[in-house]
């Protein structure tokens, strides 16, 4: 079976799940999560605080109606861990956000970290049965991990 032999998905179905947690709903924004209430490793039963951390695609497509969003969700700070190649290939600075400090502090400096290329890296990197830590996980969701087992 091939991706191109999958029957998509109704639109309904996946607008129902995405208005679920702990997707949150950031107009002009993809895949938006919140990161809270993930069990601890190093506090078993405790977990992450909901409603401090959030996960998501890039900003560039945000409406002012994804502003106000952001806004009433307290985010004061952006982390776009993308790499200056990823931004220039897709076209896709950060939107300035009025109250909102937008930090770049790329994974990767000038390496092609797109989806793309991880989907070939990872592809590479299995093949051959070599594992490496940075191409088995996007940057965005180790930085995630990483700051999910700060508590």
């Amino acid at each position: 079976m091939t991706f191109n032999d999958l029957e998509p998905l109704d639109p309904a179905y996946v607008t129902e799940v995405l208005s679920r947690p702990p997707f949150v709903t950031i107009d002009g924004v993809i895949n938006v999560r919140d990161l809270g209430l993930y069990p601890s490793d190093t506090n078993p039963g405790q977990m992450t605080r909901p409603r401090l951390l959030y996960r998501s695609a890039e900003l560039s497509g945000i409406s002012k109606e994804g502003e106000k969003q952001l806004k009433a969700l307290n985010i004061s700070k952006v982390f776009d861990l993308r790499s200056d190649t990823e931004i220039r290939k897709y076209n896709t600075p950060q939107p300035e956000i009025n109250d909102v400090e937008v930090a770049h502090i790329p994974v990767f400096q000038k390496e092609d970290y797109s989806p793309e290329m991880m989907a070939k890296y990872v592809r590479v990197t299995i093949n051959t049965r070599m594992f490496a830590y940075s191409g088995d996980v996007p940057p965005d969701d180790i930085s995630c991990t990483l700051v999910a087992r700060l508590k």
